[in-house]
């Protein structure tokens, strides 16, 4: 299965150094104390760890070959300082990097999610909700292991493994060189070891991403599940997936399992020629047991970061991969945007402003698909309340999608007031419409902050004035914390007739001059319809309204009525002068077949 693009155009793969640079280009940046002080404290602690072959040599020199015991209590108390600094060292340069690297991956992730919310919708419907927190969570913690695991790796690793061979070069730079073969065999080891577990975290990247798909699906029908007694199906997907990925991720731990026992190989057969040549030395060529203590002290020492970088490179394959999957989420743009020198659009309340008007306008979702609409002419004057019917795929829902410019129409053109939808700001065409959808879509937060939802800044009483108006302000009283209450994941807490007040009242807060009603009672059952219009009836009031009809109680006293079909205009006419051509229109009323599923 091929993973999911994260963004449009998938960008050339970063390679380890690139992302690194990024990484501090773009998240460092007004962090550079903490980088520095970390730095700082790791070069500290590999100094010290440098020091320590040194005093194996003199302890010695002074206590075996001397027999000096002046020497013992402050070479001992050095060794132990030494030591302590090192340790010290690490400690404060570990924790310094890992809380940049927490810092880092909170801003990645915020980086993330502003890239992703201002992507248009065709953007946004081609990633999966699984899929996306799956990258969101995972990746980012990838991307913090690697970036922790290079600074190590660099400042300390790194630096100690050059104090103690550069320490060796100086005893003795023919047994350094002789220690020195196993390098190109390391290196072509851990590139191999390297490629695999790349290749391996990726996948395990999309199973992950595949495991919250199912499992995220499986909540969202939760109802259905239990309706159809599907449990034993998505327990059987669920299961699927976590098997696939085990596999994936057992693989990935014998590869890095390998890398430690790899290096060892190599380095046991280094220190076994390396015993060989000293012995040698030392009964032809006069190499001193002291000498070569301290050489043989800061070989073995090597060992630890040798061991430690060559798990380096694969073990930051995946921290490698996860970056560029993050980096192209948030390097990835909209197609919709706002034109070059666009303007505000303010448009005035009914009857000074809020025309709407739609010029030969054709659309397709998709390129090469069939026309949504195709030539369409729509003419709705300020202040009047207009409703779409039709059947199913007439067009009705794209027509609001193109209003708000969730799309960009193909052909024609779109104007409010007189002023192309596209020639204007996207915020400050937005700002002008308030739309009502047939599924209230509340967040699991207070009833008073979905409310202000509408109006950033809106003050208590202006909350409760808009829930009053909606008909909502007395069962709100009567919720446990009233106007405090949270409402669940979606609104569940509350009935579908109280959601729908909620979302009325958000956007009598907004107060646009033009208003959407998404089939705002369709789901609704009689009682709770009836308080549901009421509200609308206030909420229309002075506004340019446009309705996708499904009741007909959201059709008789519409000013105008247009009756789509196959993406075009039909009929047009008020309620009684359609029943009176008998057309579609009248075919519809007849079977009471309003159905705005488009």
């Amino acid at each position: 299965m091929t993973p999911p693009s994260l963004s449009p155009a998938a960008p050339s793969p970063l390679r380890a150094g690139q992302v690194l640079a990024r990484l501090l280009r773009d998240y460092v940046r007004g962090q550079w104390h903490l980088f520095a002080a970390g730095i700082l404290a790791l070069l500290l602690a590999a100094a010290a760890g440098g020091i320590l072959p040194q005093l194996v040599k003199l302890e010695l020199k002074q206590i075996f070959d001397k027999g000096s015991e002046s020497w013992l209590l402050p070479l001992s108390l050095i060794a132990f300082a030494t030591i302590a600094l090192r340790a010290a060292g690490m400690f404060a340069g570990r924790t310094l990097i890992d809380t940049l690297g927490e810092k880092m991956v909170a801003a990645a992730q915020a980086d993330m999610f502003r890239s992703l919310i201002r992507r248009d919708l065709s953007g946004l419907n081609t990633l999966h909700s699984g899929q996306f927190v799956s990258g969101f969570l995972y990746d980012a913690t990838l991307l913090r292991d690697a970036y922790t695991l290079a600074m190590a790796a660099i400042f300390l690793e790194a630096v100690s493994l050059v104090l103690y061979l550069g320490y060796a070069l100086w005893v003795d730079w023919q047994l350094c060189l002789l220690a020195l073969i196993a390098t190109p065999a390391v290196a072509w080891a851990m590139e191999r070891l390297g490629g695999s577990l790349r290749r391996a975290a990726t996948r395990s990247m999309q199973e992950t991403g595949d495991l919250s798909v199912a499992l995220s699906e499986a909540m969202d029908a939760r109802r259905i599940v239990k309706a159809y007694g599907l449990e034993a199906h998505v327990t059987e997907r669920v299961q699927s997936s976590l098997n696939q990925r085990l596999r994936t991720l057992l693989k990935a731990v014998r590869l890095r399992s390998a890398a430690a026992p790899t290096t060892e190989l190599f380095m046991g057969a280094v220190i076994a020629v390396v015993l060989y040549a000293a012995g040698w030395q030392s009964l032809h060529a006069g190499l001193t047991a002291d000498t070569f203590a301290g050489f043989l002290t800061a070989l073995l020492l090597a060992q630890q970061p040798v061991r430690n970088l060559s798990q380096l490179w694969p073990s930051a394959q995946p921290g490698i991969a996860a970056a560029n999957r993050i980096f192209a989420l948030i390097d990835a743009k909209p197609a919709i945007l706002d034109a070059p020198g666009a303007k505000t659009l303010r448009v005035e309340r009914a009857p000074k402003g809020g025309a709407v008007r739609f010029s030969g306008v054709g659309f397709a979702y998709q390129d090469g698909a069939d026309s949504a609409i195709a030539g369409l002419d729509l003419d709705i004057p300020p202040g009047s309340k207009v409703a779409l019917v039709g059947p199913s795929g007439a067009g009705k829902s794209t027509i609001f999608n193109l209003l708000l410019r969730f799309y960009d129409v193909d052909a024609g053109g779109i104007a409010i007031d007189g002023a192309d939808i596209r020639n204007v700001t996207l915020a400050s065409l937005r700002s002008n419409i308030a739309l009502v959808t047939q599924e209230a879509i509340l967040f699991d937060e207070s009833v008073t902050d979905n409310i202000a939802l509408g109006r950033a800044g809106a003050s208590r009483a202006e909350i409760e004035a808009a829930a009053r108006d909606a008909a909502a302000h007395d069962f709100i009283l009567e919720l446990p914390q009233g106007y405090d209450t949270r409402v669940g994941e979606g609104g569940l807490k509350l009935s579908g007739g109280q959601r729908q007040r909620i979302a009325i009242a958000r956007a009598m807060l907004k107060n646009a001059p033009i208003l959407l009603l998404d089939e705002a009672t369709s789901a609704l059952d009689t009682s709770s319809e009836r308080q549901v219009q009421e509200a609308l009836s206030r909420l229309m009031h002075d506004r340019t309204t446009i309705v996708i009809a499904h009741r007909l109680s959201t059709v008789l006293d519409a000013t105008r009525i247009y009756v789509l079909d196959k993406g075009g205009v039909a009929e047009m006419g008020t309620h009684a002068e359609l029943l009176a051509k008998g057309g579609l229109y009248a075919e519809l009323y007849s079977h009471h077949n309003l159905d705005g599923a488009a």
